[in-house]
């Protein structure tokens, strides 16, 4: 599985050398999960095919984490989808269904239908699932999504997924297919730690926990910010051309076939730039650098003047760079806030943050091109919170804005329009 590769330029390219292959970029909305993706290509599999795993290394692509509300928005226009999926599964499907129709049902009542349009839309896609939409360049405000830090030497596979794995390389070499493992490419700028001795680390994870040769060097596919697109591992049209000049390259070595690829590179494209608002400081706010060039800010905190306040805005700017994010502990002692503005520049909000603010019930969000990234424990203790956001952008909450699980969706009731 892999996003950011050019079917037909990894066709071309192959050819080149004599090998004729039909490139299936499959790939499923992600929310559902990777092993979802492995079920449903399984069954596909013949002799002489190759399958090139290439899994974004987070916790959960790897693991047998099943999205069956996603699933069923998958489903709804393919339902032979459903027959492909395995016996695990089912059970999680049948529960989510009865939710699945509710939420089709209200949007039916409001007429509020989904308006899908850019890199995620079914536009967006060839017939074969090769992605034609063209990504200019980077997005994102800091050239890495900063509420999504990757740290490659403490990613784990679950056992399960592991044995999953390991069961499809066997089907497939039943099935006289061959599986090989290559890796997702990586944001440099989202890394902590050091990178050489993290892809080590990762490295060393995969080769223990899947049976099929890797045909790649991670450290390969550890690329500069400017290949990427709107997060850490999806990559803009100029990156997703590197990257298959890259996997070229482990195919047609495992092919047995050595020779220096005659392609040329892409240039690394200028960021996409995002107009920052220049504010004055309104001496309410304190902030902390996000990495040591300063290339953005995070709220760390209130002043005394800010603590008194029951109204507030997070400012778009501070001193000429973007503001993206909060730090966990930022709003502590926040007794007297009642309502809170993000402009569309904050990207994160981290676990807990509105804890300590008793009194805040209105989280207004102005984002209406991209959601403002939570986690699981962003509303912990803050269950008097209502969210309101602009009515233009109010599908996004429901049905997301990207490949990501979408958080948001389990927070419709205490969601608004504006």
């Amino acid at each position: 599985m892999a996003f950011g590769v050019d079917a037909g330029l990894l066709e071309h390219m192959l050819a080149q050398y004599g090998y004729e292959y039909t490139i299936c970029p499959f790939g499923l909305y992600a929310a559902v999960g990777t092993s979802a993706m492995l079920e449903l290509s399984q069954r596909q599999l013949q002799e002489g095919d190759i399958v090139v795993l290439a899994v974004e290394p987070t916790d959960e692509t790897l693991s047998t984490y099943f999205g069956a509300s996603a699933f069923w928005k998958c489903a709804e226009e393919a339902p032979e989808l459903l027959a492909a999926v395995g016996s695990a599964h089912r059970a999680a499907l049948a529960g989510n269904y009865v939710g699945f129709l509710q939420e089709r049902a209200s949007i039916l009542r409001s007429g509020d239908f989904p308006k899908p349009d850019g890199a995620y839309a079914k536009s967006a896609f060839e017939e074969n699932g090769n992605m034609s939409f063209h990504r200019a360049g980077n997005i994102m405000a800091l050239g890495w999504d900063t509420g999504a830090p990757v740290e490659l030497a403490a990613v784990s596979v679950s056992p399960d997924f592991a044995q999953q794995v390991n069961d499809y390389c066997q089907n497939a070499q039943e099935r006289g297919a061959e599986v090989y493992l290559s890796f997702s490419p990586v944001n440099r700028s989202a890394l902590t730690g050091g990178p050489e001795a993290g892809a080590a680390a990762y490295f060393r994870t995969c080769l223990g926990a899947f049976d099929c040769p890797i045909i790649s060097d991670p450290n390969r596919y550890i690329l500069d910010s400017g290949w990427f697109y709107d997060s850490n591992f999806h990559l803009n049209s100029a990156g997703a051309v590197l990257r298959t000049c890259l996997l070229a390259e482990d195919l047609l070595a495992q092919l047995g076939c050595y020779e220096e690829l005659s392609f040329p590179r892409p240039t690394m494209p200028e960021p996409v730039l995002q107009e920052v608002e220049e504010v004055p400081d309104s001496g309410w706010f304190l902030f902390s650098p996000i990495d040591e060039t300063g290339s953005g800010y995070l709220v760390s905190g209130l002043t005394e003047m800010g603590l008194l306040q029951a109204n507030l805005t997070a400012p778009t700017s501070f001193e000429g760079r973007p503001v993206a994010g909060f730090a966990p502990h930022a709003l502590s002692g926040a007794a007297q806030l009642e309502e809170l503005r993000l402009p569309e520049t904050v990207e994160s909000l981290p676990d807990g943050v509105f804890a300590d603010c008793p009194r805040l019930t209105r989280l207004v969000l102005e984002h209406t091109g991209r959601l403002c990234r939570i986690t699981e424990h962003t509303f912990d203790g803050a269950p008097q919170i209502r969210i309101y956001v602009p009515t233009s952008a109010y599908s996004l909450y429901r049905d997301g804005d990207g490949c990501e699980t979408n958080l948001w969706s389990a927070l419709l009731d205490r969601i608004f329009q504006y």
